[in-house]
């Protein structure tokens, strides 16, 4: 109750919520409290509402005393229209402003402003007055009807307040309030220019008297059921109803209006049977003075009744009391008097009138008043027909035998009616069994209302052997002999029913009755009811000619209706087909033939085919085939066509795909809508939701047609059609929508399988409902609003049992469908944020022209007092609304923030609600979190925190507990969690938990932020954590997602959490958590698949979390906390068993999922092994194993994240356990087997997928698996790749063989081969060819050998043909062409296919050779491109093209003279594209802007170009320069070997200058823009040289001076101390290694940004492009200098420009060779190392020789056999350098590019040893370096071919004597010829 002052009245609809248990599931103590605090009330009625003469306090006063004087004239009004007492008039304004008004405070400002609006509020106010006057009425009511009945929940309580109250007491009281509402006096007429409508007002103020005079009336006979009324009472009950004429004289209602006539009905029939009760003694002997004294009063006023129908049954029943109660049955005068009354009852109908009593809506019911009011009507019934039923004449009276069915079709009566065979009733069923068949009609009926009264089996088994056959005797047929009068015997059998198997025997005796029909012989012989149904069947369809179309008054069409009703009744009953007995049979069978027989008459008989197809469906769960095929022959019912290419909406539209409404739609058309009955149609309805329910899956035949007519031609019309009786109309309705429902819930709930019907089906239904035509109809139920409903349920006489069919039920329903189509909406629409019509139709806001109102009116069902399913139905459709709402649903309700916490929030304190309720709030509440910010605000009260003062209506101090926002729930709840954690485990606290976690899921931890103050939040919020888990419970999920969010989201500094989490890692806390988590059922997965989290099970949600958090967790480590290094070592040691375990149950893919990627997280964070023993290690590779092989078991059935998440597995352990790998021999063996067969299932896999024989289809709708295999397929290359790298390493020598004998190398080009076509396989291409090159670095290289590489490439590798038509085009491309080729997508591709081809030339030179060309001529036009690519982008993929191209060509410029044998174009083109590419990018240098335009790509080009300030260095420009000297390296190298050797220019005796075409043209000054064709010429070399020499200066470019030769086999000469100096200087310098200064004054010009880049440039490339491009300018200098051809002009500028270019380089060298020689003059000078006596020993011994020391066991080079002045030191030093740091790119120096490396003769390269060749670019180990260091200097030189030595032979050289010698020799050059 609410805290209001001492109230005057009772807030009776409050009361009534407690009290009726309708609304609340209130506890019995509270119930007896309230009741008993308002006894005096209940038992005073409506009397306790005073009129306003009734006290003397004046309205004015009061107003003045509660201080609201402003209120005056708008509480006069209110008095005035209800007549009440200043005071409690006062109170029910207050009521009704706390409880029941819904407005905000402005508007109700706005409603008493104007009299206009006053009377609007008058009104409402009026009508809630008179709610509480009834439910006055009903509480007191529902107390005396169940304080009796034990089954009820309150029947003690009610008993207490009975007994208190007293019966006695109640009769009084409720006598008089009969007597004082009868005789009220209606309000006075208002003067005219008053505010009321006089008319409206006196309408009203009689309905309301009605109602309450009604309900009086039943609570006087539910009180005289309980007490006998005396003589004094029956004489006041009679005197008030005679004084208004038993209802009659309403002076304001007019009986020409439905509900005025219902009213004015159920008045007279309550006062009918309140005196019938009164007039029913069961015993009359033991009343004779009561009865005699009521006789002797009130016989002349009811015998001098006026001669009108409702006054028929009180005749009748005062006769029966005479002759039963008196002694006028011996008087004849009496008895004539008694005659007289009884033939005047007659006369009026008297049994018609109890029969329209008995099914009366008031009386129509199961209640405790209906059985009152049909027992008594039925003890009646059998007093008259005891007293005058001896002869069978009372079945004469018109509808006596309807009265009977009517009553005995409840289950009371109807057991009485069958137990007691001797009374009363019980004649009029004998009349008909020896009247038989000719009452056949009344026979039937009574048995159908017997079966569905539960005596089915009895009426049966009578029915089965009736004693009488009544036959129309016929002479000719019925040979009979007499025994007595009448009597007769019959001499020779006889078949009555023809072509029935039913005699009757000769003997049989029978008597002769004479009928108005004829003379009928009464046989008495043993008959069975459906022998004769038969027979009237056969009948029926042999006069069916004869009708000529008069079929509703067809007597044997009624009988045979009233038959098969009945038959319908017993085969519904009937759970077998062995309890339909064989007479039933035909019967049944004979429904197919009058269906069949009259659908092709005009106006057929629609009752009777009604009840036919009504046999049909009860036949349906027993033999469903048979008569569906047999009903479907008959084509009454509507039918399409079906073919899978019609979509849903062609079917919604019922367009072109055949369909038919066939008799169905034309007998609704042609006869019911003109009848205004409609049975055939609900017969249908019947029909066809009893063959959906039964999951027949004949949906094209039945569901689909049948809900395409529903839909089209019902459901969008109903609302028009006219119907007889508005409950036949909501059966309809009810059908309808119930149809639909079955639909949604059966096939939108995913149960069934996959279908093409039934998502036709279901998406046809969607659709339609979804449009306006359906939707609206649809919308005007949900529409009806809160206010009609209640009030229609006030009007209804029984408030605690619903009409099954009423609005309230069709409303639910609606409500039902609206969610489901809101939920299903995307299968229709997809995902679209487009709204459908009937979305449409619901989002409108106020200010919109909107007059349904869609989400006010579901919101106003919260406030609903009779149903407890509508406030729920309403919050979960505002939730489904919420979700699928993309607009603020804040300003559809049109409701403030205080309006929203008022009809919501006040629910959630009440404990007297229900959970249910309060369930639904907080899900609505959840579900607004994630889409609806303003209606969340509301329920947080944001910004409402200063707003804490107490409200004041009108005077009254209320506390506003309703205004209270969610978060002082939550924080009830924390402090209950905190307390007891366990619970969580109830309903409430998981949704409030669920609400938490919507929070923090949407980021709006904000709305709790006063929570989040206590220093105890998270303490108390993960207290469940901490105390005993508990199975199923999600509450552990959520928790672990908000720890999640907050510690992803979090900076780090929440000591609260950190505290939490720290506690929850500690070991007696973590290890039940990993026990709880890990611990999985093995239960097969739930399919299909759920559509969300909520549906999935507990423990797979809380395994997500956990891993979720476990990631959060590490990747947020060391900032939040560090997880303890021995529970995280814990946890990847069970993880890694549970899913080995996990591995060997499948069923459900999603557990093994989730730990296989937990797993892969926690192995990415060890860097080693995380075991601490050789036994550990040993175990968990031993799992892995078992792991890998279970994988490989079932590699194909695995999900796709399964594979991915085990592939990565698999290659991290791969890499932490190389060491045991390669130790056990065993354990690699069974690692690569199982490798091997996951790379052969991806293979197989790829195989399959890229249809070898059939065209690739690359749809929209397979992008989603093509990526997810094809992560799986890059995976397992990574791992194949991991796999090579290891094992070629330090593997068994045999470790490659698994993989060629399942010819992996030939299957990986196969499948590249179909690949590299495919734009959607562009990256598993280039992975693919990843994976060929590092298997072409290997020992399997030579496989590749046995494989037609060119076959499978070399024309695959041609850039696809649409890439090669399109242009290249500046513009963005639009997203439709994400799927097409562009040329960055190619680049990487081309490039990794020419660093495969060149690896395999590398290696295997002369074998490779002619393919090599091959490609070469195939690919002329693209490896131009690809050269001139430089100028239009060096982006890195572009970069790394142009180098594989250069390298490719400097490679196979080795054998170019097989080449221009092979295509001497090719070579020419090439190598002027090589050319003008080494111009091109030379020029770069000094074109930074340029240079950054082609590095950003086509894209951003735009954008540098329009910067106006300078270019600033940075990492990107250093990178692009170093690739370019690389490039450069590659362009000279190949250009040498096109150029004479430098040696024998300098040293042969003879010159052939016609072997050699110049390379360099003779010009030195930079190239003009006007010159189309820019050759390389001296100056642009000169101009690189110099680049690189200032380049080197700046960086400060020191040399170490350590030998680079040894020479080991020596013997001691003469000069000990040289060689003690050397061995010093050796050990000395032997760790010395270049490293560049970048301190800012080596740098020649600060302000110079050109040298800021020079002086970051790689140093050893920068020298190495030094070396080679003296080399190339020395070789081509001498031959112009010694060119015979050359006019000795040109010679001397080339000497002079060569000499005045170089002096740059020829600094550097005195600066930096000649450093420790300034004084000394000459500049041929070098320092020595030593020197030695040369020994000289067998070559294959030293090289075999085994040696205690790397840098011992060396030989010396031999210079006598090459023609090179250095070793390979740039190689050297490049891998003494990666020891230290890795490499600063992926240039492979492990090329022999320097011009003066040593040339491995014909020997050496033939030998195996020599031809393996390791690349540290897929191999960084430092055993592997050490090993090529020792490579470089184990080399085997033959001896000398004389045997002595000289001066050269005993020096050790040095890095910088080459830049000596070429310093000396361009020095000479000028001064020679």
């Amino acid at each position: 109750m609410p805290a209001v002052e001492k109230c005057v009245i009772t807030d009776w609809k409050r009361l009534w919520q407690i009290v009726s248990g309708i609304h609340y599931e209130t506890p019995q103590e509270i119930v007896l409290e309230q009741l008993m605090e308002v006894v005096s009330e209940l038992q005073a009625g409506v009397l306790q509402f005073k009129p306003k003469s009734a006290s003397n306090v004046q309205l004015s006063a009061l107003l003045k005393e509660k201080k609201q004087e402003k209120l005056l004239p708008f509480t006069e009004g209110l008095q005035e229209l209800l007549d009440l007492e200043s005071a409690q008039c006062w109170e029910i304004l207050c009521y009704y402003l706390t409880q029941e008004y819904r407005g905000s405070a402005s508007l109700l400002t706005q409603l008493i402003s104007t009299e206009t609006n006053m009377a609007k509020l008058h009104e409402d106010i009026r009508h809630y007055y008179s709610l509480e006057r009834m439910i006055v009425l009903k509480i007191i009511k529902n107390m005396i009807v169940f304080h009796r009945v034990a089954n009820h929940p309150y029947h003690q309580e009610y008993r207490k307040v009975v007994e208190k109250i007293t019966l006695t007491r109640l009769r009084d009281s409720y006598l008089e309030q009969l007597e004082s509402l009868i005789g009220e006096t209606p309000p006075r007429k208002l003067m005219v220019g008053e505010c009321f409508h006089s008319t409206e007002r006196l309408v009203s103020w009689s309905e309301r008297n009605a109602r309450e005079i009604n309900e009086v009336l039943q609570i006087l006979l539910l009180l005289a059921e309980h007490l006998p009324m005396e003589l004094a009472q029956i004489k006041r009950i009679f005197s008030a109803c005679k004084q208004h004429s038993f209802g009659r004289m309403q002076s304001y209602l007019d009986e020409n209006q439905s509900y005025h006539s219902e009213l004015i009905r159920g008045l007279a029939y309550s006062e009918l049977v309140l005196l019938m009760k009164c007039f029913d003694f069961e015993n009359p002997q033991d009343h004779v003075d009561l009865i005699e004294k009521l006789v002797e009063d009130l016989n002349g006023e009811i015998s001098g009744l006026h001669h009108r129908p409702e006054h028929g049954p009180l005749l009748l029943v005062w006769m029966l009391l005479r002759l039963r109660g008196t002694n006028d049955a011996d008087d004849a005068s009496s008895l004539l008097r008694c005659r007289q009354l009884g033939k005047k009852a007659a006369d009026l109908k008297c049994f018609v009138q109890l029969h329209q009593i008995a099914s009366h809506s008031i009386y129509a019911d199961d209640s405790i008043i209906s059985r009152i009011a049909r027992k008594t009507i039925y003890n009646h019934l059998g007093y008259m027909c005891d007293l005058f039923d001896g002869d069978g004449s009372c079945g004469r009276y018109e509808g006596i035998y309807e009265l009977l069915c009517e009553l005995v079709a409840w289950p009371q009566l109807a057991k009485e009616f069958c137990s007691n065979e001797d009374y009363g009733p019980r004649s009029l069923y004998k009349t008909l069994l020896e009247q038989f068949p000719l009452e056949f009609t009344n026979l039937a009926k009574l048995a159908n209302s017997l079966t569905k009264a539960g005596q089915g089996n009895y009426i049966k088994r009578q029915l089965e052997s009736l004693p009488i056959l009544a036959i129309l005797y016929d002479e000719s047929v019925h040979k009979l002999r007499e025994i007595d009068t009448d009597e007769f015997e019959l001499t020779a059998s006889v078949s009555p029913f023809p072509r029935i198997d039913f005699t009757i025997p000769a003997g049989t005796s029978c008597t002769a009755v004479q009928h108005p029909n004829g003379c009928f012989m009464h046989f008495r012989t043993q008959v069975n009811f459906f022998d004769a149904l038969h027979h009237e069947i056969n009948c029926l369809l042999r006069e069916t000619g004869h009708l000529h179309g008069d079929f509703e008054s067809s007597e044997r069409i009624h009988r045979v209706e009233s038959g098969l009703n009945f038959l319908e009744g017993v085969v519904k009953r009937s759970q077998a087909v062995s309890e339909i007995s064989v007479e039933m049979v035909h019967p049944t069978e004979m429904c197919v033939d009058l269906l069949h027989k009259f659908k092709c008459v005009p106006y057929p008989p629609v009752r009777l085919l009604s009840t036919c197809l009504n046999v049909c469906t009860a036949l349906l769960p027993l033999v469903d085939q048979e008569i569906f095929a047999r009903v479907s022959n008959l084509d009454i019912l509507p039918t399409v066509n079906y073919r899978n290419d019609y979509d849903f909406k062609r079917y919604a539209a019922a367009s072109g795909v055949g369909f038919e409404s066939r008799f169905l739609g034309s007998v609704i058309d042609n006869v019911e809508k003109k009848n205004e009955r409609y049975d055939f149609l609900i017969a249908y309805l019947g029909f066809l939701r009893t063959y959906t329910k039964l999951k027949k899956n004949q949906l094209i035949q039945v569901e689909i047609p049948g809900l395409l007519f529903l839909l089209r031609d019902v459901f969008p019309h109903l609302h028009s059609w006219h119907f007889r009786s508005q409950v036949k109309k909501n059966k309809i309705f009810f059908e309808v929508l119930s149809f639909i429902c079955d639909i949604l819930d059966l096939v939108g709930n995913g149960e069934e399988t996959k279908c093409e019907q039934r998502d036709l089906l279901l998406k046809m239904c969607v659709y339609s409902l979804l449009n306006l035509e359906n939707g609206l109809i649809l919308l005007k139920f949900v529409g009806v609003g809160n206010a009609y409903v209640q009030y229609s349920m006030e009007l209804e006489s029984n408030w605690m049992q619903q009409q099954p069919h009423g609005l309230t039920m069709l409303v639910r329903l609606s409500m039902r469908i609206l969610m489901q189509l809101l939920r299903l909406k995307d299968k229709v629409y997809g995902q679209t944020d487009s709204l459908s019509p009937l979305e449409a139709l619901i989002y409108t806001q106020p200010k919109q022209r909107d007059t349904l109102r869609i989400i006010p009116t579901v919101c106003s069902y919260m406030n609903n007092i009779f149903d407890r399913w509508l406030p729920i139905l309403s919050c979960r459709l505002l939730k489904r609304i919420a979700l699928e709402f993309n607009m603020s649903l804040l300003a559809c309700l049109d409701m403030e923030a205080d309006q929203i916490r008022l009809t919501f929030m006040q629910k959630l304190p009440d404990e007297l609600e229900s959970d249910s309720i309060k369930l639904a709030i907080l899900e609505l509440v959840d579900a607004c979190i994630a889409k609806q910010p303003g209606v969340t605000e509301a329920f947080f009260k944001v910004n409402y925190a200063q707003n804490n003062r107490s409200r004041s209506f009108f005077g009254k101090d209320y506390a506003p507990n309703i205004g209270e926002s969610i978060v002082t729930y939550m924080k009830e709840f924390l402090d209950a969690l905190e307390v007891e954690p366990r619970t969580i485990q109830q309903a409430l606290p998981g949704k409030i938990m669920n609400i938490f976690h919507s929070l923090w899921k949407h980021n709006l931890q904000m709305l709790v932020e006063d929570l989040l103050k206590d220093k105890n939040f998270w303490q108390k919020l993960c207290a469940p954590l901490f105390s005993e888990l508990q199975p199923n419970v999600r509450i552990y999920t959520q928790l672990l997602n908000i720890i999640s969010i907050e510690v992803y989201t979090g900076n780090g500094k929440n000591a609260p959490l950190l505290e939490v989490m720290t506690k929850l890692f500690q070991p007696k806390h973590f290890e039940p958590w990993l026990n709880y988590v890990f611990d999985m059922p093995k239960v097969p997965a739930v399919t299909p698949v759920p559509s969300s989290s909520d549906e999935l099970p507990d423990w797979i949600c809380c395994l997500q979390a956990f891993k979720d958090l476990i990631v959060i967790m590490l990747k947020k480590q060391p900032k939040f906390m560090t997880i303890p290094e021995s529970q995280f070592k814990l946890m990847a040691q069970k993880c890694l068993k549970v899913l080995v375990d996990r591995s060997f149950y499948l069923e459900d893919m999603r557990p093994f999922i989730m730990l296989a990627e937990l797993y892969v997280f926690l192995l990415l964070q060890f860097k080693h092994s995380y075991t601490n023993s050789a036994e550990e290690e040993q175990e968990l590779m031993e799992l892995l194993l078992q792991l890998m092989s279970r994988i490989c078991s079932c590699y194909e059935d695995l999900h796709v994240r399964a594979k991915e998440a085990c592939l990565a597995i698999v290659t991290k352990c791969a890499h932490l356990y190389t060491s045991l790998l390669i130790r056990d021999t065993s354990i690699a063996m069974r690692f690569l087997n199982s490798v091997l067969s996951i790379i052969c299932s991806e293979l197989q896999h790829m195989e399959n997928s890229v249809a070898l024989e059939q065209p690739i289809s690359l749809n929209n709708s397979q992008d989603s698996d093509n990526k997810n295999s094809r992560n799986s397929l890059l995976l397992c290359l990574n791992l194949l790749k991991a796999v090579a790298t290891i094992f070629h390493n330090d593997g068994p020598g045999n470790w490659d063989l698994p993989f060629v004998s399942v010819r992996l190398f030939p299957r990986i080009l196969r499948c590249i081969s179909h690949t590299l076509p495919l734009v959607s396989k562009q990256l598993l291409s280039v992975q693919l060819l990843d994976v060929l090159i590092v298997f072409a670095k290997s020992n399997c290289s030579v496989e590749f050998l046995h494989c037609d590489i060119g076959e499978y490439m070399w024309l695959h590798l041609k850039p696809p043909r649409e890439l090669l038509k399109s242009q290249l085009d500046f513009s963005k491309p639009p997203a439709s062409e994400a799927q097409h080729w562009t040329v960055e997508m190619w680049w990487p591709i081309y490039a990794r296919g020419i660093e495969f081809i060149t690896i395999i030339y590398e290696k295997h030179k002369k074998c490779f050779l002619n393919p090599t060309l091959q490609f070469v001529g195939i690919h002329e036009d693209y490896l131009v491109d690809a050269l001139q690519l430089s100028k239009k982008s060096l982006e890195p993929a572009a970069m790394q093209l142009i180098k594989a191209v250069v390298t490719f060509v400097a490679c196979l410029a080795e054998d170019h003279k097989e080449w221009q044998q092979y295509d001497d174009k090719s070579l020419q083109t090439i190598m002027r594209s090589l050319q003008s590419l080494l111009c091109h990018i030379s020029s770069l240098f000094h074109q930074k802007r340029n240079l950054k335009c082609l590095l950003v790509g086509r894209r951003s080009q735009l954008e540098i170009l329009r910067r106006v300030e300078d270019i600033s260095i940075d990492d990107e420009l250093i990178t692009a320069c170093n690739d370019i000297t690389e490039i450069i390296i590659y362009c000279t190298k190949t250009f040498l070997k096109f150029s004479p050797d430098l040696m024998d220019l300098l040293c042969n005796n003879v010159y052939h200058p016609h072997k050699w075409n110049p390379i360099l043209d003779v010009k030195f000054g930079a190239p003009k823009m006007s010159e189309d064709n820019v050759c390389l010429t001296f100056g642009m070399v000169l101009n690189m040289i110099n680049i690189y020499v200032k380049s080197l200066n700046m960086q400060n470019h020191g040399f170490s001076e350590v030998p680079i030769n040894t020479l080991p086999t020596v013997e001691q000469g003469g000069d000990t101390t040289g060689n003690d100096e050397a061995d010093g200087t050796l050990g000395n310098n032997s760790d010395r290694t270049f490293s560049k200064s970048l301190s800012i004054s080596s740098i020649s010009s600060v302000s110079c940004p050109a040298s800021e880049l020079l002086s970051n440039m790689d140093g050893q490339l920068c020298q190495l492009a030094l070396e080679h491009l003296l080399m190339l300018v020395a070789s081509q200098g001498i031959c112009v200098i010694r060119s015979p051809v050359l006019e000795p002009r040109w010679k001397q500028i080339v000497r002079r420009e060569i000499s005045n270019e170089l002096c740059l380089y020829h600094e550097f060298v005195r600066r930096k060779v000649l450093v420790d020689n300034r004084d000394n003059k000459n500049p041929y000078q070098r320092r020595k190392q030593g020197i030695f006596k040369l020994k000289f020993s067998d070559p294959a011994k030293s090289y075999g020789m085994p040696s205690s020391s790397r840098t011992s066991d060396v030989v010396r080079r031999a210079s006598s056999t090459t023609n090179e002045l250095r070793v390979n030191v740039v190689r050297r030093q490049h891998l003494q350098q990666q020891l230290r740091t890795p490499p600063p790119n992926r240039f492979d120096m492990s090329h022999d590019l320097s011009p003066i490396s040593t040339t491995p003769n014909a020997g050496a390269r033939g030998s195996p040893e020599s031809r393996k060749r390791l690349y540290p670019s897929t191999q960084m180990g430092e055993s592997f370096l050490e090993d090529e260091l020792a490579a470089i200097d184990l080399q085997l030189f033959p001896p000398p071919t004389d045997r002595g030595f000289c001066e050269q032979s005993q020096v050790q050289l040095v890095e910088e004597d080459y830049l000596h010698v070429m310093s000396c020799l361009f020095n000479a050059m000028p001064h020679c010829e």
